[in-house]
């Protein structure tokens, strides 16, 4: 008779490797379990690739259902669930689209997805600062630095993922997400924001000029510190424009301001 211990360590074997045979041994001699064993992975498997689904509904759309479903199959099979919460078990979806040498888009959908995900669930845990009206009466921006949100992320992009995305968005009807600015606006795509901004989840593609400035912001650069570099990248014409994003959500929802002690 196999301990309790055992017969745990040899279900969750059965569940992962597929060794229906030892779980149903485990769990009776006489292997009478084995079918039950077999529906209870089958089940398990879909559940899991229903949770991938929810998590990545965009790139289950682009790709398909018959490739989606094989590629979370093989992910359930090389990343196996080791936690009760189902919210992180997609994390290494876009790595194991990766690993595939999957197309660079269907990995930075991924990755954006993801993202969308984390910043959909996490708490803002936004501590009080001070409001920027405050901080530009009396306080030295050299002093002044930004800090990204926890409902924030930034990407780096290598494939114009933003255009595929508000490709896809046009045909979703609701799902809590703003695709953000019109992709024509967009002259040459470097980088997301991906925010939590009015009870929606805002997507906005950068150009080069207003992603290295915000990936200076995530960094926690002072004011003076953008301002100099925002002089330096940016045509005075073009100024006022900058401004208005970091002024306007997403951007503002982002990021906050934090004067060093």
């Amino acid at each position: 008779m196999l301990r309790l211990r055992e017969m745990q360590e040899a279900f969750a074997e059965g569940m992962t490797a597929g060794n229906h045979q030892a779980v149903a041994d485990a769990i009776a001699s006489d292997g009478s379990p084995l079918r039950s064993v077999a529906l209870y992975r089958r089940l398990i498997r879909t559940n899991y690739t229903q949770v991938l689904r929810v998590t990545y509904p965009l790139l289950a759309r682009l790709v398909g259902e018959r490739f989606f479903s094989l590629c979370a199959r093989g992910y359930h099979a090389r990343y196996p669930s080791t936690s009760g919460d189902l919210f992180a078990y997609g994390r290494a979806f876009p790595q194991w689209l990766l690993e595939l040498d999957g197309p660079r888009l269907l990995v930075q959908l991924a990755r954006l997805e993801w993202a969308c995900h984390e910043v959909h669930q996490v708490d803002d845990a936004r501590d009080p600062v001070v409001e920027r009206s405050e901080v530009e009466a009396w306080a030295d921006p050299s002093s002044v630095r930004f800090r990204m949100n926890p409902a924030a992320r930034l990407l780096a992009c290598a494939v114009p993922i933003y255009r595929v995305w508000h490709a896809l968005q046009a045909d979703t009807a609701g799902g809590g997400c703003d695709e953000g600015a019109e992709s024509s606006s967009i002259p040459e795509e470097t980088g997301l924001l991906v925010a939590r901004a009015t009870g929606t989840i805002q997507v906005v593609g950068l150009s080069p000029e207003q992603f290295l400035l915000l990936h200076a912001m995530r960094d926690g650069k002072t004011v003076a510190q953008v301002e100099r570099m925002a002089a330096e990248l940016i045509p005075a014409d073009q100024g006022a424009s900058l401004l208005a994003m970091l002024l306007e959500e997403p951007t503002r929802s982002a990021f906050s301001l934090e004067v060093d002690p």
